[in-house]
């Protein structure tokens, strides 16, 4: 059975990285209760238009925004054209940047900030760009933000990446004490494997078959069930719900050695 988020109709929706993957199923939910998304991407224009016309043809209401989320410049030009109509009711921070195998010694202070850039660096600026606005407004609002395991764990080959989640996690944690002072609630998700695009470019097919069955639900997630997570935390029903990460991850950070 589907839940109903009647709350979600005609509200305005952010989502970054929201034309593939992740992003792609929480606008194809929201969309659903009769959002309005605002759909960013970077360089992919060709899989943002499908996403769009998709959309467009089951008669939602969506718009294309292109941003580089490690250009600050970029950032702000697409929130500025967002907001000439006013501000945002709901914001999903989701798009991130990784580069495979770079433990200590395979990162450069090049990778390093291009990562926190955009994994951390555009997030603070969406949050306080789009809270300021709500504010400006007397809009409450609701965000929600993608991280992951990574940064709570110590995984080879992937320093730049979690320690910016873990700068993120914090960032949370934080900026949520001052947005709830003015009803405005944020939280996140600690993403696991998933069945998306980004997640095809690391493993063949045989290794992502051989990696599921470690996870203790015995496989990756489809994106519709994390879109669901989202869904619920943007949503009236978790209103009492503030500063929280959540897990959703079919258990891995129960069981986090991905060769047991």
């Amino acid at each position: 059975m589907t839940t109903s988020y009647p709350e979600f109709q005609g509200k305005r929706v952010l989502i970054t990285g929201g034309t593939q993957g992740i992003g792609k199923a929480i606008a194809a939910r929201l969309v659903k209760h009769g959002a309005i998304v605002y759909l960013n991407y970077n360089r992919n224009e060709e899989a943002a238009r499908e996403t769009l016309a998709e959309f467009k043809a089951q008669g939602a209401t969506a718009e294309l925004c292109q941003a580089d989320m490690a250009q600050t410049e970029s950032v702000e030009s697409m929130l500025d054209h967002i907001h000439k109509s006013g501000p945002l009711d709901h914001l999903v921070c989701n798009a991130a940047y990784q580069e495979k195998n770079r433990g200590l010694f395979e990162t450069d202070v090049k990778l390093l900030r291009k990562t926190f850039e955009v994994n951390v660096i555009s997030n603070f600026l969406l949050v306080q760009r789009v809270a300021q606005e709500m504010i400006a407004h007397h809009r409450r609002g609701s965000m929600a933000i993608a991280s992951s395991g990574q940064g709570r764990l110590v995984m080879e080959g992937t320093l730049a990446y979690a320690i910016s989640k873990a700068a993120l996690n914090h960032f949370m944690h934080v900026a949520a004490l001052d947005l709830i002072a003015h009803n405005i609630r944020l939280n996140a998700v600690e993403i696991g494997w998933t069945h998306t695009p980004g997640e095809r470019r690391w493993f063949t097919e045989e290794e992502q078959t051989r990696l599921s069955r470690t996870i203790p639900i015995g496989r990756a997630a489809q994106a519709d069930e994390i879109a669901a997570v989202f869904e619920f935390l943007l949503s009236e029903q978790a209103s009492y719900i503030v500063g929280s990460l959540h897990g959703a991850d079919g258990g891995f950070m129960l069981r986090p050695n991905p060769e047991t």
